[in-house]
């Protein structure tokens, strides 16, 4: 070998080493910058700083290098963790560079990945447009790609930004193709979040029985797969449910369990919402020291990591909180401050909660003309959330029909595959039997051909008669088949209808039943009572209601709304809405006064104003207003009396009221104004209000008319009140509950054959 070619051997071999070097250098480059992105990833919801440091090395490792694959996962885990340190403009640059990057690589699925989450900060920015721009593309991206969990993933964040901006009935119909997509790709962790996200779109519009549902099913599937911020996640949205539902203890109870696991797990976020729901249920609670405390320790954590989510209503209750305390200049200040941050975030609810309270506020400071500006500004306010409640009805219409006709379809599928799977066996067996008869008649054919051509001949004309009559009968059997399948399928249907029909009046009934006072609330204003409450048609127009008022005194009030059944239950939820917010909002100084209220509030919320296209509706009403310790009472009626029964020896219950008397027990009766509650020709005068003093074992009676106007006896009259009344003096030795069983079986001996012809409550109490 000469040296010219021993030299060129050696250059080779130098730079077949250097490449190799180089090749190994870049692999172990790319397996480090792997495992740093996988490490940043877990690290950046419980520390986002970390987090970015580990980014960044990344970025550095790999600045100037032509891997682009490698760059678009780098500059996405950076955006994600600024994203989750809520440094959103930085998000921004880097989500955006990936994105550009992963479009000039053709990268769809990194391309989705970065629009979706590129959605979610324009989401938290409350930039609802470019958000849903965003999930648009990616969702069509998903789609051309077949990537199911992503797919259902991009429908959850389309369906939460159209349940912020209101759009109820797009918000169900995404979630659920999310929820369904999940189940199909069998992803049991979307299934989790899909569920929780639905419970929280159902929360949002006020029906926790279906967010109490999903968000059960949620935490059952986040336990399964041990999956820790899961958990925490669900029962964070229990939580408030429970608080929504009443359910303080249990709510406050959850919550500090769910609260000392975000501690632990050093969750800032979790722990600002977990002080914030502390914060609301001990002001519920009557504790206000200890929810301002809960209050500013979410304030002073959401600032710690710039979370603005739920800013405005932190603010609002601690403004509630300062001008519970007296301290009127504080609550002010709080309250203009989450009127600006509810403004910027364009929340209708937060914005109208915060008008009342800044009119109530403006009140008690004296300002009467900025207290009513910003009542008129609430009032406006609440007018366009209330037509959001109608399509929020409408949306949990189409989610029961959709819930509907879902079962139907699976049973259909099923029954298809149960009628494949018998004709596939018929055919078998048909086929199976035909072959043996062929064989056999084969073999007799056979036989016979070499002995008897004659006696073969007949066998074959019989043959073929055999299998014409054979075929004759099938076709019959065919016809006589598809007539019952088409009977039984018409059958099927109408039952069908007529039972959704049912179930939905049903379950209107239970959230009817809902929001009336439940037993244990009734057993801690009343020391004994009865209750006879008999709809017509499943739904009630009447409802009765029972309170504690803000100056200590207990109301109790029976109606009857316009009309029976769906609609009757519509006016009845109304009537009970209305209470609750006098109650809640405005000074109650008399029975009267509340009914004058209450008539002022159904008028605007009917837009009555006596015009013949105008709703009619009304409702008539008997409230009752105790000062126990004070031993009066007030009175006030709205075509409904009050019955008061007591001891004849006894001093009257008011003069001038004539009782009906035996047996050593008068009734007195204390009629109500002959208007309704409502809309009325005559002009709205003020509701009288009847005021007498409480004795021991008063007994008193507030009832619908649909008791008294039942038709029945001998001469298929009305019962009337003047007979009503003269059984109830034969009842006054009875116990209230023998009283209530006798009442009904009264009614159903002089109703005999009739049919019920309105709703029928009676309603029998003692203080």
């Amino acid at each position: 070998m000469n040296s010219t070619e021993f030299h060129r051997n050696i250059l080779l071999v130098l730079i077949l080493l250097t490449f190799s070097l180089s090749y190994s250098q870049a692999q172990s480059d790319t397996v480090r910058i792997g495992e740093m992105l996988q490490r940043a990833e877990v690290l950046r919801t419980t520390n986002p700083d970390s987090a970015i440091g580990l980014a960044i090395q990344a970025l550095n490792i790999i600045d100037g290098s032509d891997n682009k694959e490698l760059m678009v996962r780098v500059e996405h885990t950076l955006g994600n963790c600024y994203y989750s340190r809520n440094d959103f403009e930085l998000a921004l640059s880097h989500l955006k560079k990936s994105l550009q990057l992963a479009t000039e690589e053709g990268r769809k699925f990194w391309v989705a990945m970065n629009l979706n989450r590129i959605g979610n900060v324009y989401q938290l920015k409350s930039d609802y447009g470019s958000a849903l721009q965003a999930y648009t593309e990616a969702l069509n991206i998903n789609r051309s790609i077949d990537n199911k969990s992503q797919l259902a993933r991009t429908l959850v964040n389309i369906g939460t930004v159209y349940s912020i901006t209101g759009s109820y009935k797009e918000a169900i119909e995404n979630m659920l193709k999310a929820l369904e997509t999940y189940e199909q790709a069998k992803d049991y962790e979307g299934i989790a979040w899909a569920s929780l996200s639905i419970s929280r779109l159902f929360s949002r519009i006020d029906l926790y029985e279906k967010a109490l549902q999903y968000a059960e099913s949620s935490l059952t599937h986040y336990r399964q797969l041990s999956n820790i911020n899961g958990v925490t996640l669900a029962k964070t949205e229990l939580a408030n449910i429970y608080y929504h539902l009443g359910m303080y203890p249990k709510a406050k109870e959850m919550a500090t369990d769910v609260l000392a696991t975000n501690q632990q797990n050093q969750n800032i976020y979790g722990q600002a919402a977990n002080h914030l729901l502390l914060g609301i249920i001990n002001f519920e609670l009557g504790d206000y020291t200890s929810a301002k405390s809960n209050l500013l320790t979410s304030l002073e954590l959401k600032r710690q990591v710039n979370d603005s989510i739920d800013l405005a209503k932190l603010s609002r209750y601690l403004g509630e909180v300062n001008l519970k305390s007296g301290n009127v200049a504080a609550g002010l200040e709080s309250l203009e401050q989450a009127m600006r941050i509810a403004q910027r975030q364009r929340v209708l609810t937060d914005q109208r909660d915060i008008f009342l309270s800044l009119s109530q506020a403006y009140r008690l400071r004296g300002d009467y003309r900025r207290s009513l500006d910003y009542f008129t500004r609430y009032s406006a306010v609440k007018d366009s959330i209330n037509a959001s409640q109608i399509a929020r009805m409408e949306m949990q219409y189409d989610f029961d029909k959709r819930e509907r006709e879902q079962e139907l379809i699976s049973r259909q599928r099923e029954a298809i595959q149960q009628a494949k799977l018998e004709r596939q066996r018929m055919l078998t067996l048909f086929i199976s039997i035909a072959l043996l008869l062929a064989v056999a008649l084969a073999g007799v054919i056979f036989y016979f051909y070499r002995n008897k051509k004659k006696i073969n001949a007949l066998l074959v004309a019989q043959n073929q008669e055999i299998l014409r009559q054979k075929e004759e009968i099938e076709a019959q059997k065919e016809e006589i088949e598809s007539q019952r399948d088409l009977a039984e399928r018409q059958r099927d249907q109408i039952a069908g209808q007529q039972k959704q029909i049912t179930d939905s009046i049903r379950y209107a009934s239970r959230i009817q039943s809902a929001v009336m006072p439940r037993t244990d609330t009734l057993a801690t204003f009343l020391t004994d009572y009865f209750i006879y409450f008999q709809p017509k048609n499943i739904v009630s127009g009447d409802f009765f209601w029972v309170t504690r008022l803000n100056d200590g005194r207990i109301a109790i009030a029976v109606a009857d709304c316009t009309g029976h059944g769906v609609p009757g239950a519509f006016m009845s939820i109304l009537g009970i809405t209305l209470l609750k917010e006098i109650i809640a909002y405005q000074q109650v100084n008399t029975a009267g006064d509340l009914l004058d209220k209450l008539r002022q509030m159904v008028i605007a919320a009917l837009n009555q104003s006596g015009q013949v296209q105008d709703s009619h509706d009304g409702m008539d009403m008997g409230l009752l207003v105790v000062d126990a310790k004070g031993r009066k009472a007030e009175y006030a009626g709205a075509y409904m009396p009050l019955l008061v029964s007591r001891n004849s020896e006894l001093p009257e219950v008011s003069a001038g009221v004539q009782p009906e008397t035996a047996n050593g027990w008068s009734i007195y009766e204390i009629k109500g104004d002959k208007m309704p509650v409502g809309y009325h020709l005559a002009g709205e005068r003020p509701f009288t209000t009847h005021r007498f003093d409480l004795l021991s074992n008063d007994t008193f009676y507030l009832m619908s008319d649909g008791y008294t106007d039942q038709f029945g006896g001998a001469l298929n009259q009305k019962l009337m009140m003047v007979n009503f009344k003269k059984n109830l003096l034969g009842l006054q030795t009875l116990s209230l509950s023998r009283q209530n069983e006798e009442l009904q079986k009264q009614l159903i001996e002089f109703q005999g054959t009739q049919k019920q012809v309105d709703d029928i409550l009676v309603m029998g109490f003692r203080l």
